[in-house]
């Protein structure tokens, strides 16, 4: 599965990146316990309750993906809103979720 967090502005807060080996730590919310296993240049690849998660920019705001595990509907939309308070805060109300893909060929 594959997510777009989108501001109708296009507006990205600046991110705070965590220390060395904690770098995106900027992207995932306080009350998960996480493992970063990939970093690169902003992006990477976290470790959360089992599941692989990979925090990207996407064309138009910050892309969430799931790249190891499965997870219901419910429970990526509980993770995707506490995603998007940590980044946006609690008080925006111009992000919106997307569920990203391509068009099949």
């Amino acid at each position: 599965m594959k997510f777009e967090l989108v501001d109708r502005q296009g507006y990205i807060p600046d991110l705070v990146y965590g220390e060395a080996g904690q770098e995106l730590a900027c992207f995932v919310p306080d009350s998960y316990k996480w493992q970063q296993i990939a970093y690169n240049n902003g992006e990477g690849d976290v470790l959360i309750d089992g599941h692989t998660w990979r925090f990207f920019f996407a064309q138009e705001g910050i892309g969430v993906k799931l790249i190891d595990g499965i997870v219901t509907l419910k429970e990526a939309e509980s993770f995707l809103s506490a995603v998007k308070i940590k980044i946006w805060g609690e008080k925006n109300q111009q992000v919106q979720m997307f569920i990203a893909g391509t068009t099949p060929r």
